[in-house]
């Protein structure tokens, strides 16, 4: 009898099991092909195909949720399929208790899940919370939800709902580190202006020339408050900007730079959070600050523009107070005075002159 089960039934026992999962797995591989091409706007929906697939959408709300995975910088290649997988099949066992849930992979450190579920929505971020602890205590990793919903919703409006999770995933800088953002609350932020903050630019320029660490804390961080509204690429954007222009502090004569700032939007992406987003602006002008304290000075030009700034706090108030004024105050002509305090402040006096009266008298 064993012999009859090694030499006939078992082989076709374990051919049969082979069968079923090649047959599951290619039906999985459909179904996921299918929902992907749904939510992407790739095809049609089709009902008749649907249920050939097993896929079941008995309700008309709808729920997009995007999960990403953050600081994959960290993670080895091999990780991530893993990780990946995890994601999709704990996800839909924890949506799937409340709604029709099915997950897809989207672009390599991202699973997104289409929801079909009753009015309450309640359960998604109960679930949410639920999926995010799993992942932490499976594989140490963070994650990053976005989401959109929306009520009778018709099959076809869901790339809609998948483009407007994508698009709340653009805000997770603004969000506290591994928040759920729902596409809705992002709506008022998308609103506010995405003007670059020039002036706060200069103010950081100053305070490195300066040598002032104490003021330039204070600088950056009134440039992340005035950023850290905007969409992740607006932030990313304004911040290369910013550092790039840093860097150019410390061109040389012969216009070369000494800080190689290629890199800085490939940086500034693996970023997670504002916190980080400031530490790394910190450092990077930290690292001109030095560079240019390193360069020789010029003592006796140094002294100049010293007495110039001394002049200037002592005597803003005075309506006579000009360039001309503080020329002859330190016994040199107008056009060199000008020259070597545009040089050692990154800003002409005028300026400089201008913004101290505006800001002495606002804190009166």
């Amino acid at each position: 009898m064993d012999a009859f089960n090694i030499n006939g039934v078992q082989p076709a026992m374990n051919e049969h099991a082979q069968l079923q999962t090649l047959e599951h797995k290619n039906e999985t591989n459909e179904r996921e092909k299918f929902i992907r091409k749904l939510l992407m706007g790739n095809s049609d929906f089709n009902p008749k195909t649907a249920a050939e697939l097993g896929i079941k959408f008995g309700e008309n709300n709808f729920s997009v949720i995007l999960v990403r995975i953050n600081k994959t910088e960290d993670l080895t290649i091999s990780d991530l399929p893993s990780i990946i997988f995890a994601i999709r099949n704990i996800g839909e066992e924890l949506y799937g208790e409340s709604s029709e849930c099915y997950g897809v992979e989207t672009d390599g450190v991202t699973v997104a899940f289409l929801l079909n579920h009753g009015s309450d929505t309640k359960f998604i971020s109960e679930q949410s919370a639920d999926l995010k602890r799993h992942i932490v205590e499976l594989f140490g990793v963070n994650t990053t939800l976005s989401l959109c919903t929306q009520k009778d919703c018709p099959v076809s409006d869901c790339q809609i709902l998948y483009n407007k999770a994508k698009y709340a995933m653009l805000y997770r800088l603004s969000f506290k580190p591994y928040s759920i953002i729902d596409y809705d609350k992002t709506l008022s932020m998308s609103r506010l202006s995405c003007e670059y903050p020039s002036l706060l630019e200069r103010e950081i320029f100053e305070c490195i020339h300066a040598r002032n660490e104490e003021v330039l804390d204070r600088a950056i961080s009134a440039f992340i408050g005035t950023v850290d509204k905007m969409s992740y690429d607006t932030i990313v954007l304004h911040t290369a900007r910013l550092l790039i222009a840093v860097d150019n502090l410390t061109i040389d004569s012969s216009g070369n730079n000494s800080v190689v700032h290629n890199s800085v939007i490939e940086d500034l992406s693996t970023l997670e959070s504002i916190d980080d987003l400031t530490r790394f602006i910190k450092s990077r002008c930290m690292e001109i600050m030095d560079i240019i304290s390193a360069q020789k000075p010029d003592t006796k030009k140094d002294m100049i523009v010293t007495n110039i700034i001394n002049y200037i706090n002592d005597n803003y108030k005075d309506p006579e107070l000009s360039v001309e004024a503080i020329a002859a105050n330190v016994n040199r002509s107008s056009n060199y005075i000008r020259s070597i305090f545009k040089k050692s402040q990154g800003v002409s006096i005028s300026e400089y002159l201008a913004r101290s009266v505006l800001t002495r008298y606002a804190k009166c």
